[in-house]
């Protein structure tokens, strides 16, 4: 659980506009897929913004980035297909999947086909009580699991084109007087 998903992320940044963070700790939740970014953007290259979904750790480095702007939560996936836990389960290999969001006080865990599990970190730092059935936190419960519903539905996963260029395609085809699936 939190031994997994709350792991120290240890960033050298060279550049002498990071020294005012230089030999600090900051408690903001960050995620491996904000590596590439960070990497991109101190390359002062394009960081394809359509198709990456981490964010670029400069800004934090550089104390730039107030701390109201950056994210609220932290999400990630766990997929044990491969794990003896699927055939003691009985799962199908696609069935055997995990999907959670941390926030600083909570943190919600959705299995497919299974019970989902909530943990007050504040209250419970070890995750011992799971509150996943609890009508007392009936309403924290949709909440997160609506925030990582909106996680899974909004990913970037156009490879090739830009918002930009999409907005631009948009009944190109109708223009070129070509109709596709128009009724």
């Amino acid at each position: 659980h939190e031994e997994s998903a709350r792991l120290p992320m240890i960033v050298v940044d060279p550049d002498v506009s990071a020294d005012v963070s230089r030999g600090t700790t900051d408690d903001r939740l960050v995620e491996a897929v904000d590596i590439l970014p960070t990497c991109l953007d101190a390359l002062r290259t394009d960081l394809h913004p359509h198709r990456l979904e981490g964010r670029s750790l400069l800004p934090l480095l550089q104390g730039h980035e107030p701390a109201s702007e950056w994210r609220e939560a932290a999400f990630s996936e766990l997929g044990y297909t491969f794990r003896q836990a699927r055939l003691t389960l009985g799962l199908d290999p696609h069935d055997a999947r995990a999907f959670m969001v941390r926030t600083a006080d909570w943190k919600y865990i959705h299995y497919e086909g299974f019970q989902p599990q909530l943990f007050d970190l504040k209250a419970d730092p070890h995750e011992l009580r799971d509150l996943g059935l609890s009508a007392e936190h009936a309403s924290t419960r949709a909440e997160l699991h609506e925030r990582l519903f909106t996680w899974l539905r909004t990913r970037r996963t156009r490879a090739t084109v830009t918002e930009e260029m999409a907005a631009q395609r948009t009944a190109s085809s109708r223009r070129r007087g070509v109709i596709i699936g128009e009724w």
